[in-house]
Formats: C-alpha cells, structure tokens, sequence
C-alpha cells in the first residue's frame, strides 16, 4: 500500500525551506558586508591617531643607533643627578646666608632650603602635559635654560624673599629631569632591555641629596654660599648645547 502525501503538508514544509534558505542567505549576506565594513574601517587611517610610518620608522627613538641611546640615556641620567644635589648642596651654607641677610628665624632657615623641594612638586603638573603637547625636547631644553637661570638668580639674590622665589622658580624648571626621564629611557630602550637603564636612572634622585652636603659643605667653607651656584651654571650650560647635538637618531 502506497502512502499518499497530503498535498498542503507538502507545500508548507517547502515553502518553510525556502523561507529558511533565505533567511540564512540574508543573514550571511550581512555578516560579509559587515566584515568588509570592518576591514575598511580598520585599512582607512584615523587622522586622531599620531604613530610612526611603520616598525622602520627612522624618527623613532627605538631605531636609534646604539651609540644616540647611550649618549642620551647618559645626559638624562647626569641630569637627574644633578637637579636633586642642588637640593641639598645650598644647605650648608644657610648660616652664611642668615648672617648676610641679617635673619635671624628658623623656620625662615628651613624654609629656604625646602622650597627647592616645593617647585619639585609643583612643576611636574605642567611639564608632564606640555611633554604631551609640545614633545620632551622641547621641554628639556627650556627647562634647563630656566634652570640655568634662576640658579644664576639665586646667586645674585640681594634679599631673602628674592633668594626664596628663585629657588622655588630653580626647582620648577630643575624637576624636568625627574619627571621625564622615566619616559624618555622607555621610548628608546626596549622592554626587555630597560632594567639597566632605569637603575641607574634611579640612582640620581637617591645619590643627589646625599653628596649634595658634602660638596656644599666644601664650597660654602672654601669659597662662600653665592660659589655653588657657579658651580651649577658651569656644568649646566652644557647640558642643553648636549641635548641639542644628541638629541637625534645619529
């Protein structure tokens, strides 16, 4: 005995294959259109995206030449050594300057000495953004030249209220160093290879302050408080002419 199919059964299961053919036809029609919108939209360059042209890119700190990282790494580091002993080095000689001045006041004594540290803390909300914006060179080399001088200025202060801004204005501009230098070794030194660089970058912060009253101790006795900042300007005025030369991929 032969089954017989119901004619209507028959036409509603074929009518429901073809509606579900092409309901996954539809569906995989959209899954390609979206994967090329998706691969366009990845090839097509956003102009809110700054990168360089490419892993070989010549300008980036990371092609360098072995010999441009050193020299750089090294500047940064002499720097960051340098702006922190000027913290401390003026110390021994606050009673030269307390007799100069005819003050008497501890606090003033104390104060003197610390509000180094003060631009030290209030420089960096400027420097950091500006590095941002403007590019780290750019910052170094200003930084240093004002380093330069409000240092000369604290040496030819003719009161304590001008010796005062000047350093705090010496440490805004000194801190540079410290704020950057972390950042720069990291855009020339790999991951794998920036431990090195980064201790003895460390170094500088922590070695500063501690031969910073010896040397000042030295000075003060030998030659007055005004002869370390002397002392400062000779070694400073080359750092920027030496960020200048190096401060390329040469």
């Amino acid at each position: 005995m032969v089954e017989q199919k119901d004619p209507n059964v028959y036409a509603g299961s074929k009518s429901s294959s073809d509606l579900e053919r092409t309901t996954t036809g539809h569906l995989d029609t959209d899954i390609e259109k979206q994967h090329g919108n998706s691969l366009q939209s990845t090839n097509t360059t956003d102009p809110n995206v700054v990168d360089w042209d490419g892993p070989e890119d010549p300008r980036n700190p990371m092609n360098w030449t072995g010999k441009a990282k050193i020299i750089n790494c090294s500047t940064i580091i002499f720097l960051t050594l340098l702006t922190p002993l000027a913290s401390s080095m003026f110390a021994p000689g606050v009673p030269d300057v307390l007799r100069e001045f005819h003050e008497t006041s501890v606090t003033l004594a104390a104060f003197v000495v610390s509000v180094y540290l003060l631009g030290f803390a209030v420089g960096p909300l400027l420097i950091s953004p500006l590095s941002e914006i403007y590019g780290r060179r750019p910052v170094y080399m200003v930084c240093n030249v004002g380093f330069i001088v409000f240092t000369v200025a604290c040496a030819v202060a003719s009161s304590m209220s001008q010796l005062i801004v000047f350093r705090f204005l010496a440490g805004c501009f000194g801190v540079a160093p410290v704020t950057l230098g972390g950042a720069s070794i990291a855009d020339m030194i790999a991951q794998e290879k920036r431990g090195a660089a980064m201790s003895f970058y460390a170094v500088g912060p922590l070695l500063g302050p501690v031969i910073g009253p010896v040397a000042g101790a030295y000075l003060a006795t030998a030659e007055g408080w005004r002869w370390y900042v002397q002392y400062e300007f000779r070694v400073m005025t080359y750092i920027p002419l030496t960020l200048s030369v190096t401060g390329s991929s040469g």
